[in-house]
């Protein structure tokens, strides 16, 4: 009883943190026209294995991990920025435990552009991973895909007007 309570409850926070990755988490101050921000995406929508990817710092400030989890995606001002990722994967389940193999990477993307795109896309080399941004150029037809299927699967595009 104990554990399905538990259970239940970890469950509805899952699916309720959800809804604030609905948009790209903002890392800048003040209210700036989204048409003069560009996006970082650290979903690697080409991968053809599980992989979980989080922003934890955006220019050595911490995202927003501990009030709504680690985003997927997030809005920052044109220029030089720097991206620390929590990559995991290789996901097993063990006796009551899950485990996995993780990795922290820092990933320097230079002259964002303002209503740009720019994707993670990941590869892995034994125990090593390394990253590569891609542009997705202006404007891009681009959004992320969360929930769980049948209950509350969703596409999000990224918006800049």
């Amino acid at each position: 009883m104990k554990y399905r309570t538990v259970l239940i409850i970890a469950l509805a926070v899952f699916l309720s943190g959800c809804a604030f990755h609905r948009t790209p988490y903002p890392m800048y101050q003040g209210n700036q026209p989204l048409s003069t921000t560009t996006v970082f995406s650290s979903l690697d929508n080409n991968q053809t294995k599980h992989v979980e990817a989080r922003i934890t710092h955006v220019n050595g400030k911490e995202t927003s991990c501990f009030e709504v989890g680690c985003p997927y995606w997030v809005r920052v001002l044109p220029g030089a920025n720097r991206f620390t990722i929590r990559y995991a994967t290789n996901f097993s389940l063990g006796v009551g435990v899950i485990t996995h193999n993780y990795a922290v990477i820092d990933v320097d993307v230079a002259d964002m552009r303002p209503s740009h795109v720019y994707v993670a896309r990941y590869s892995e080399r034994g125990s090593r991973v390394s990253v590569q941004v891609e542009d997705l150029g202006g404007r891009p037809k681009y959004g992320i895909t969360l929930g769980l299927d049948g209950v509350n699967k969703a596409y999000y595009p990224v918006q800049f007007d």
